[in-house]
């Protein structure tokens, strides 16, 4: 059994070839023919050779690594925001490093020195604590590595990609007023989350133009816990049957919740929307397949990491200026059958 090839240098011996050649071929670099190329590469992988990202960073102040620092997985609703981030970096060459930190600014810190020290071609921040002046985001500005953060919990002048969540809740509540509703449960919502107060402050803003009342009219139906799932869902449904029932429409803090609300209503005999209309946030995958399909809100993530991966794209400016504005992303309604105008007369539910 032969040894395996280990460095460029025995590769090149074993193919009676230039490490010259070899590294250029391996690099995608032009004056190799294509002939060469193809043996070479073939040659790499049934020796079980590949090249050392750290050492051609080392070398060339660079790799076609980017970092990417998020917090858990099912927190923020990532999911579907890593997949495609994933997706659009492979398709611009760059591969994906992930470091799930725990949720500490310590953390995050330590995790962007390291993607530093590694010379990643860039850095992708989702949910981030930190601010500028902190110093894993200072780190990277002195090695030159661009720092682009999704939705960061914190407010920062930029780069950074934003959810317009407060255009979002004002869009919907002319929505619900245009249909006729006056009164809205806003279930799930926090006051001290930071994304859950953006959608606050944006009813509040959409009260102000429709001549609405928020202290009377938004009933924000608290989790008792941090857990927003389908069992949540349920739980505020009891407590919306119980002492909010007069109002003819609730808006979930996500999906999951909508559902669980949905469900746990119909065991009751509650038509959803005949009796009170429904609507989640997220567009989660299953939402369609609700009874009925579930009106949501898209956060348009498409449209959101094909922002944040823009500034990465081999050849882009990557000395982006400070002041540079955040950029919004709106995000829209999507219309299905869980909603509707307010009943005429209510039965006692």
């Amino acid at each position: 059994m032969k040894s395996p090839i280990r460095t460029t240098t025995q590769l090149a011996r074993s193919l009676n070839l230039s490490r010259w050649t070899i590294s250029r071929a391996l690099n995608g670099q032009p004056g190799v023919g294509a002939k060469t190329v193809a043996r070479i590469q073939a040659a790499a992988r049934t020796g079980g050779f590949a090249p050392s990202q750290l050492g051609r960073g080392l070398r060339s102040g660079g790799t076609n690594q980017v970092g990417v620092c998020l917090p858990g997985l099912d927190d923020y609703f990532l999911t579907p925001k890593i997949t495609l981030l994933h997706e659009n970096l492979q398709s611009l060459g760059l591969q994906p490093l992930l470091r799930i930190v725990d949720g500490t600014p310590e953390d995050e810190n330590a995790a962007l020195e390291r993607f530093a020290a590694m010379r990643c071609a860039g850095v992708v921040g989702i949910a981030s604590r930190l601010l500028g002046s902190d110093p894993g985001p200072r780190c990277l500005t002195t090695a030159g590595i661009p720092l682009i953060n999704i939705d960061p919990l914190q407010k920062l002048d930029g780069p950074c990609i934003l959810t317009d969540r407060r255009a979002a809740m004002r869009a919907l509540l002319a929505f619900l007023h245009k249909l006729g509703h006056r009164r809205l449960v806003a279930a799930g919502f926090s006051r001290t989350g930071s994304y859950s107060k953006q959608k606050i402050a944006g009813l509040q803003e959409g009260c102000r133009a429709l001549k609405w009342n928020f202290q009377r009219d938004i009933v924000l139906l608290e989790c008792p816990s941090d857990e927003n799932s389908f069992a949540m869902g349920a739980h505020l449904a009891d407590a919306w049957r119980k002492h909010h029932s007069k109002n003819s429409a609730i808006l979930a803090i996500n999906d999951q919740v909508a559902l669980g609300l949905m469900r746990r209503l119909q065991d009751h005999g509650v038509r959803v929307p005949e009796d009170v209309s429904i609507i989640g946030y997220d567009n989660r995958a299953f939402s369609p397949f609700a009874g009925p399909p579930l009106t949501t809100i898209d956060p348009q993530i498409e449209l959101l990491i094909a922002h944040a991966v823009k500034p990465l794209t081999p050849g882009s400016s990557k000395n982006r200026p400070h002041d540079v504005k955040p950029i919004l992303v709106r995000p829209r309604l999507i219309e299905r059958a869980s909603h509707g105008p307010p009943p005429l007369s209510r039965k006692k539910i």
